[in-house]
């Protein structure tokens, strides 16, 4: 393998694009994570000819071989390496090339201990599990981006390598002195004075005022955090290492990027996300954002125009070129949250197709209960990450880990080295209909949308380290109960991120929006004032960015918009109270008069689980003249106040404030309020719901005994020549009998049938990927 100049100026312009390059190919990447380097050669050459058979055509490579790259400071051995992309090449492998710095080798820990980590506790760490490098030790940096630097130079020109994959799984931080010496420079930079930081905390509370940089530490347990619970006692000092700790790793990315780039300016670049993981805010990490403030000049997620096609994947000087992320969704996860994950990272890369980087063909490792994925089940769970974007579809891994704390980890090829398992079988029956018909479907972008939920890691740090005012507080859960909806009604969503433009949609929902900059606050004043609807609820617009409460009538910053006053909050267990709501256009509108110890309309709501209640937070509102009150509380000292209002402002345009999170039985009297006049409807005129065989149901713990009806997924693609492809997943292990709409007719990709409108069943974890015109 020889090394390539650094001077490739204009190899960018005659080479293709990333998207271009898989539209070349006829089909999919489909494959995944490889480590042959825990195996003898001869084993390799096995695996190729396992991997044709399964139709696999890409391998993940080299993702964490450091130790065995880079045996000391100033020695690299690439030999092995070498031999290994010899032979995958020879198989005709596109290769996705990682550089191998998710893990520390031994030597640099022992030698250089300025890369070990120091945990929130105050202890030093030793060579240990991935994710081990203080991101900010200039020893991690300078062999980080070396080793990067020298793998470009050495591979970056071969044919068959379609992308680079930085580290691996970013997670967790550091709090060692010498983090705490970066943080001091990055609060200098930020604001300039130890006056103004001591402002923006409001560091006179507690007697926390600083007279000098040198007196700031990491916030860890031993620092700036409570004794009950863990929550921050300086909110503001505690989001800002936070922030500060997110740039440092995309900076540290940035830097393998940059090294890359030196010899490689065409391929993509990227690193695997993990959905909605909590630690950083991977809006930030788009390529192109601003530094500064996470905007990506005037472009929005949405598009109007669906036929137009995808913008070339090219690549730019920092954050990922193209996302990708890991998708590994417990046996209970609700169908309609994996796909919000799919929705949430296809946001992050600003609506372009995204890479499914991993997923287990069979089974986890490292859940209390590690449930093989039923038959059928890997195969939806893919086609459904198709639907709502991915261009790819790759696994972890190829070849089970011979040992090691993954070793029960599924895997195409298990330990036994056969193609007689269930999971290769069913990997290759996958193979071979994505190499069939995904050529179809690249360059398909999903269908535009008119709502827009927006997802704020930053407001959820906030909330997470606030005391108060309930440890039921769940900001992920929340934002997921309106996606949920909304899914059922099969309506497309985009997810957004607090520094998009909104200008596209018609309807944003903004649940538990905590945490408003000025130039938030602006652009939803904007979008509203341009006819727009917007939802906020109860822990919406109460501080600023530094976690400071704004100074007057809650929602402050919106005030005039929600026309309405929040004089103060309760909070509930969820799980021993809940507060019955009574509806507008209910006939028993309840009232203060209402609320007695023997209240029928109290006891009467509270015992009925299908009657619509308010769950957790309550805010207790006073509504301006002219704000609608579509709902109040039927019960507590609040009851007869508003629940649910709605500010009418421009044109069909206004403000809808929950005051209260609702239940699974309210949620859809919330969600068809903020519909109502709007024209936004779903891919089917209603959910789509089908009706469970129970007589054709083999006994599985994966479904429940009492499960009758099931709402079925539909999502939809567009081509650049307005061809669509609309999916339509039954997400159960259980045959479902449906009437499929007119809407849905069409001929299915995967069996080359006709679809025509009327009864069917569908097979448990069916899938139908209707083409029409």
């Amino acid at each position: 393998m020889t090394g390539t100049s650094s001077t490739q100026s204009s190899a960018a312009s005659t080479q293709p694009t990333f998207a271009e390059r898989l539209a070349s190919r006829g089909s999919m990447l489909y494959g995944g994570d490889y480590n042959p380097e825990q195996w003898p050669e001869s084993v390799w050459h096995d695996d190729m000819r396992l991997f044709k058979e399964a139709g696999i055509n890409e391998v993940t490579l080299n993702v964490f071989s450091w130790a065995q790259l880079q045996p000391s400071e100033d020695e690299y051995d690439f030999s092995k390496l070498d031999r290994i992309v010899r032979t995958v090449s020879d198989a005709g492998m596109s290769i996705v090339m990682a550089t191998s710095t998710g893990a520390l080798p031994a030597w640099m820990s022992l030698r250089h201990p300025d890369v070990n980590r120091v945990d929130e506790r105050g202890r030093k760490m030793r060579h240990r599990e991935r994710h081990n490098a203080c991101i900010n030790s200039p020893t991690f940096r300078k062999y980080s981006a070396a080793l990067a630097g020298k793998l470009a130079e050495r591979y970056g020109r071969l044919p068959n390598l379609v992308a680079w994959h930085v580290g691996n799984e970013y997670g967790g931080m550091c709090w060692c002195d010498t983090c705490a010496v970066k943080f001091r420079e990055w609060l200098r930079a930020r604001y300039g004075t130890i006056e103004a930081v001591n402002e923006a905390w409001n560091s006179a509370f507690w007697s926390h005022t600083y007279h000098s940089f040198d007196e700031i530490f990491p916030p860890n347990e031993l620092g700036d955090t409570t004794s009950w619970g863990g929550k921050a006692i300086l909110g503001g000092f505690s989001l800002d290492y936070q922030r500060f700790y997110g740039e440092c790793v995309l900076e540290s990315y940035n830097e393998e990027k940059a090294a890359i780039r030196e010899f490689d300016p065409v391929n993509p670049v990227t690193t695997n996300m993990m959905g909605t993981y909590p630690t950083y805010d991977y809006f930030r990490w788009r390529a192109g954002a601003n530094p500064a403030d996470g905007t990506v000049g005037d472009a929005a997620v949405a598009s109007d125009d669906a036929t137009a096609a995808p913008a070339p994947t090219a690549p730019t000087a920092g954050g990922v070129d193209v996302v990708s992320w890991d998708s590994y969704p417990r046996p209970d996860t609700d169908p309609a949250n994996v796909a919000f994950c799919h929705e949430l990272m296809r946001g992050v890369g600003g609506g372009k197709p995204f890479m499914l980087m991993e997923q287990t063909p069979s089974r986890q490792n490292w859940m209390a209960y590690n449930t093989q994925k039923r038959p059928g089940q890997m195969r939806e769970l893919s086609w459904q990450a198709v639907a709502h974007g991915a261009d790819t579809v790759q696994f972890f891994q190829l070849r089970q880990n011979r040992s090691g704390c993954e070793k029960f980890h599924g895997a195409l090829i298990s330990s036994d080295g056969t193609d007689r398992t269930r999971a290769f079988r069913e990997c290759a029956e996958l193979g071979a209909e994505l190499g069939r018909v995904s050529g179809r479907i690249l360059g398909s972008r999903v269908a535009p949308a008119k709502v827009a939920l927006v997802f704020d890691w930053q407001s959820r740090w906030a909330i997470g380290m606030s005391a108060g005012p309930t440890i039921s507080m769940d900001y992920v859960a929340e934002v997921q109960r309106w996606y949920r909806e909304l899914h059922r009604r099969n309506i497309q969503v985009d997810i957004v991120g607090p520094y998009d433009s909104y200008d596209a949609y018609d309807l944003v929902l903004a649940p538990c929006l905590y945490m408003m900059r000025a130039d938030l606050v602006e652009r939803l004043r904007g979008f509203v004032a341009g006819g727009g609807r917007l939802l906020l609820t109860a822990l919406s617009a109460l501080t600023d960015e530094h976690d400071s409460l704004y100074q007057g009538e809650i929602p402050v910053p919106l005030r005039d918009l929600t026309g309405v006053w929040v004089e103060e909050t309760d909070a509930l267990d969820p799980s021993e109270h809940v507060v019955p709501l009574r509806f507008a256009d209910d006939t028993d509108l309840a009232t203060p008069a209402d609320y007695t110890e023997d209240s029928s309309v109290i006891a009467d709501s509270a015992n009925d689980a299908a009657a619509p209640h308010g769950r957790v937070l309550f805010d207790v509102l006073e509504a301006d003249e002219g704000t609608a009150v579509l709902a109040t509380y039927g019960s507590e000292y609040y009851v007869g106040t508003p629940a649910f209002t709605f500010r009418p402002s421009t044109g069909n345009g206004g403000v809808f404030y929950a005051a209260t999170f609702p239940d699974d039985a309210a949620m859809p009297r919330f969600v068809d309020a903020l519909l109502a006049g709007t024209g936004i409807t779903g891919l089917t005129d209603a959910p789509l719901v089908g009706t469970v065989e129970r007589s054709a149901i083999a006994q599985d713990a994966t479904v429940r005994s009492d499960l009758r009806t099931v709402d079925l997924e539909v999502t939809r693609r567009i081509a650049a020549d307005g061809t669509t492809f609309t999916f339509v997943l039954n997400p159960v292990n259980a045959p479902v009998a449906v009437d499929l709409p007119a809407a849905l007719a069409g001929r299915d990709l995967l069996t080359d049938t006709t679809v025509t409108p009327g009864h069917r069943v569908l097979p448990p974890f069916a899938v139908l990927v209707i083409e029409s015109k």
